[in-house]
């Protein structure tokens, strides 16, 4: 019996003992259990942090956010959008300029077949012959016309200057002898004051080449009842004309030239005794009327035989 009951103590203890033992395991399958789910929450704690991190900042609202939020996603592109972008543009730009020179060229292409199509019907026209000669023909047949026209232009433009000045001479009295033209200016200048008008009038102050003309200047001079210069002087101890032929014939008064050194110069009188003998020589400081003459172009003038 007592070997019985020493079986059944132990029995008690082993089963006490396995009882301790689960109870252990209980405990630290517990605590595993725990320290797990600690840590799966605080993975998830660490990875919600990250998420909301890594969340973008709500966007603003209203137009002008909306715009901003657009234009900074896209301030700062990469090298390779940038460079595409670059060369999109170059090429556009390029086509442009093609299309514009293209469209350029052909709006001058039309302008110069029209043109010839003009000039063509125009020298046909004018001249039927032409009506199967090519068109660079035609072009140097018009060229020639036009060279001949503007010839003709500037020879117009010649008389119409001559004519101006002719009409400008008419009304200062200029009048006309024998192919030549003569001014009776009624002002008063000393001898080199009437010389140096009748330069600028681009005459001279008139010389007397013949009878006839010394008729015509004496008439006209009577007519006015006032003495003129005339381009005599006396230089170098000879009469000479300030322009004009060499002295050949005179038509002094009776009694003159006298004091020639002091009266180098010569008037013609309006009043004297005999035709073809008017002339007096005086001092060149003294003021009278004068007589210009000159030689109209002769372009545009011709003295009939």
């Amino acid at each position: 019996m007592v070997g019985g009951l020493t079986f059944t103590e132990a029995s008690k203890t082993s089963v006490a003992s396995r009882s301790n033992v689960a109870s252990r395991s209980n405990v630290a399958s517990r605590s595993n259990v725990a320290s797990r789910s600690n840590v799966s929450s605080r993975s998830s704690v660490a990875s919600r942090t990250r998420l909301k991190r890594r969340r973008k900042p709500p966007p603003k609202k209203g137009k002008y956010a909306a715009l901003l939020q657009y234009i900074t996603e896209c301030s700062v592109p990469s090298l390779a959008a940038t460079t595409a972008v670059v060369l999109c543009l170059v090429l556009f730009c390029a086509a442009v300029g093609v299309i514009n020179l293209y469209i350029y060229e052909q709006n001058k292409m039309h302008l110069e077949k029209r043109a010839m199509k003009t000039i063509r019907d125009f020298m046909i026209k004018r001249e039927p012959s032409l009506q199967n000669k090519n068109d660079s023909e035609i072009f140097r047949g018009a060229q020639k016309l036009a060279d001949e026209l503007v010839a003709w232009n500037f020879k117009v433009y010649e008389v119409q200057v001559a004519i101006e000045d002719l009409i400008r001479k008419f009304r200062l009295k200029w009048m006309p002898h024998a192919g030549l033209l003569y001014l009776f200016e009624v002002r008063r200048k000393s001898w080199f004051g009437a010389k140096e008008f009748c330069e600028e009038e681009k005459s001279w102050l008139t010389f007397v080449e013949d009878a006839g003309v010394e008729e015509f200047l004496e008439k006209e001079t009577e007519f006015a009842h006032e003495d003129s210069w005339i381009g005599l002087h006396h230089e170098n101890g000879k009469w000479k004309w300030h322009h004009g032929p060499n002295v050949v014939d005179t038509y002094w008064m009776h009694g003159q030239p006298d004091k020639i050194k002091e009266e180098p110069c010569v008037i013609l009188k309006s009043h004297c005794s005999r035709t073809t003998k008017c002339w007096e020589n005086i001092p060149c400081n003294v003021e009278k009327r004068w007589i210009c003459k000159k030689m109209p172009d002769k372009r545009w003038y011709t003295v009939k035989p």
